[in-house]
């Protein structure tokens, strides 16, 4: 899943009740606003069966400094309204502004009342874009509106300014205001003409995100060992509802996003075993724990929304291929002598091993319960994609539904592919991992977010610039100093690492490296796997069969003729063992070459506070240098790296919409 990161609403919607009047016509009044739009004009247009607008209007009237306005008119449904021109007050600046395109709203019946928003706009400019206004495309568009904004109609819902929003019980007309302001302060940051952003609005309600929630996640994996680097997360709106929500000019009371999403039944928390804490593998072989995991997995694993049911969930065909958002567990309750830092991240391996053991895949959806239905979503793309490099791929061929794994010995060989119909349709990809994992532990609940650029580069750090942050610090252990930095590194750190190759023709960012793939720290060595209790599960010889905790890659991701049979014997064949989602899904791989020489940083969540405190580690913190008027682009470094706005060792946070994580500059 994915949340994002909103100031005064000020909205274009003409309200309109239909009053018949004496002598047989129908007064229409209404008012527009984006704020209130005085002195627009309004003009109703009749639509052909087939879709097509008449070229002259049957009614035009102008607003009035409320931006309401009454007309006499007689028409025939489907109607088309159409509002341009005039002055309001922007909601997320509080500026003036002037109406400069149109706004419009398409009735197949008469409305109870009519609301011509951006929304509204949205509903035509996705009709017209699918063939145009007939009654098919209009339904459907209004249909996939309705759901962004949380179930409200985006033509009939007039916005109300309550100041007094109570939880997630938000009337539909205090959602519409919110959603308003959120609309602007997404356009006025990017600074987008409004025709721009009603396409947004569109892009993301046919993708399946709503308001408060996106899907985003992470790239492809590549035959080569890497991880593709994604074009970004189109999440503009609701990173704008996410900003609007702190925005001073918010009048509606709804200051978080998280009261956008529908009511659900209590976090579901547990308790661990009493004298099961003290390592991951015995807090697993605890019978009590396995089945505390059990009854979480089989629990509701999706945010419910719509018609979607505690029954349906696992197979409910979402208008997104990514699936279900993801619920949002409660905390775990460790028993005493048990509640430091150390207990905590032996808590989260233990999860990530027992998702491991799941055998679930690499996929593109947010939880590892939801199996994808045949078939294509209301946009055409289908649920169940597995061709290699595909930008429609869901996921990859290499986990079969026996949880099996197909091979791949060397790095650039094509692995055999499972047949579409025994693959494993379940699964995540890694910044979907990292995220579910920590959630499911009880620890971050959705706070750590599913997008690999947001989830890389968003930090409590940046004083305020985030709306959202994800949890836990960040620390510049990188591809130069891990040698020296090793020990430093905690169970359960998250590692991010570039793309292979630095990115081409992208404007500002050409030459620099974004961030693609995260890794989990596991604090072992090949050898301790070995020694541990657990080690049949470790078995090089058992590479690819379902009880098998090691990537079916694996042996792809150690140099050019390597000799496995010294695998441990020295400290020079005894590599780090790191824990992610790639090839065939979640499992144990070596921290080498791509790994290793393209690690940007690291994201420390539990003992945050202390590492920022380190005497070491404090220089090590990653901060803003600088940002944007609007903070929809952050340069951050560290002091270790002696970093600048323009030079030096650097990240940059793309957050304006698309969230994207580079590094540039010569590693430090």
């Amino acid at each position: 899943m994915n949340k994002l990161l909103l100031r005064a609403a000020s909205y274009t919607v003409v309200a309109l009740s239909l009053d018949a009047c004496n002598g047989g016509g129908t007064t229409l009044s209404g008012g527009v606003y984006m704020g209130k739009v005085a002195n627009a004009q309004v003009a109703l247009y009749q639509i052909t069966a087939d879709g097509a607008v008449a070229l002259s209007p049957i009614a035009v009237t102008r607003t009035d400094a409320n931006g309401t306005f009454s007309v006499s008119a007689s028409p025939r449904y489907p109607v088309l309204v159409r509002a341009s021109g005039g002055t309001y007050i922007e909601e997320a600046t509080g500026e003036e502004a002037t109406l400069s395109t149109p706004l419009s709203a398409v009735y197949l019946s008469t409305p109870s009342r009519m609301s011509i928003t951006p929304y509204s706009t949205a509903v035509v400019t996705d009709a017209l874009a699918r063939g145009g206004l007939n009654s098919a495309n209009v339904t459907a568009a209004a249909s996939r509106v309705s759901a962004f904004l949380g179930g409200i109609d985006a033509q009939q819902t007039v916005p109300v300014y309550s100041g007094t929003a109570n939880g997630s019980d938000i009337p539909a007309g205090v959602r519409m205001a919110f959603a308003l302001g959120a609309e602007s302060q997404a356009r006025t940051d990017a600074g987008l003409a409004l025709e721009n952003s009603a396409q947004n609005i569109a892009t993301q309600a046919a993708n399946g995100d709503t308001l408060g929630m996106c899907h985003t996640g992470a790239g492809n994996t590549s035959a080569d060992g890497t991880v593709h680097a994604t074009a970004g997360d189109a999440c503009t709106v609701t990173e704008g509802a996410v900003a609007y929500a702190a925005n001073a000019l918010n009048r509606t009371g709804i200051a978080s996003v998280d009261q956008l999403a529908p009511a659900q039944g209590a976090p579901l928390a547990g308790t661990i075993a009493s004298g099961s804490c003290s390592d991951r593998v015995t807090l697993l072989a605890n019978t009590s724990n396995l089945a505390l995991f059990d009854s979480r997995r089989q629990a509701v694993q999706a945010t419910l929304v719509g018609d979607m049911t505690a029954s349906n969930w696992s197979t409910y065909p979402t208008p997104s291929t990514w699936g279900p958002f993801a619920t949002r567990y409660g905390t775990l309750q460790m028993p005493a002598g048990c509640t430091g830092a150390d207990a905590l991240r032996e808590l989260v391996m233990a999860v990530e091993n027992y998702w491991v053991d799941q055998n679930v895949n690499y996929c593109h959806h947010h939880i590892p319960g939801w199996l994808p239905p045949e078939g294509t979503n209301t946009s055409g793309k289908p649920y169940r994609d597995s061709t290699p490099g595909s930008t429609l791929l869901t996921c990859t061929a290499q986990r079969g539904a026996n949880g099996a794994q197909s091979i791949q010995l060397a790095a650039g060989d094509a692995p055999a592919a499972f047949p579409a119909s025994s693959i494993n349709w379940h699964g995540v990809d890694c910044s979907d991992f990292t995220s579910w994992a920590y959630n499911f532990a009880g620890i971050t609940a959705n706070d750590l977010s599913t997008g690999i650029g947001t989830q890389a580069c968003s930090t409590a750090d940046n004083g305020g610039t985030d709306a959202a942050p994800s949890p836990g610090v960040l620390l510049d252990i990188n591809q130069a100093n891990i040698g020296t930095m090793e020990s430093y590194l905690r169970p359960g750190d998250l590692l991010y690492i570039t793309q292979e190759n630095p990115t081409a023709d992208a404007g500002q960012f050409t030459g620099d490296y974004k961030i693609s793939h995260v890794v989990t720290w596991t604090g072992k060595h090949w050898s301790d796997l070995q020694a541990g209790a657990d080690a049949s599960r470790y078995d090089i010889n058992r590479i690819g069969q379902p009880d098998s905790r090691l990537g079916g890659d694996f042996r792809a991701h150690f140099p050019p003729g390597f000799d496995f049979s010294q695998l441990g014997a020295t400290p020079t064949t005894d590599p780090w063992m790191i824990l992610d989602s790639h090839f065939a899904g979640p499992a144990y791989r070596p921290f080498l070459l791509w790994y290793r020489t393209h690690l940007s940083h690291v994201r420390r969540i539990i003992g945050a506070d202390d590492a920022r405190a380190d005497p070491v580690l404090s220089a090590y913190v990653i901060k803003p240098i600088s940002r944007n008027a609007k903070r929809t682009l952050i340069t951050l470094g560290s002091t270790h790296a002696g970093s600048t706005a323009t030079s030096g060792y650097r990240m940059t946070y793309e957050n304006g919409g698309k969230h994207n994580c580079y590094r540039a500059g010569t590693a430090q």
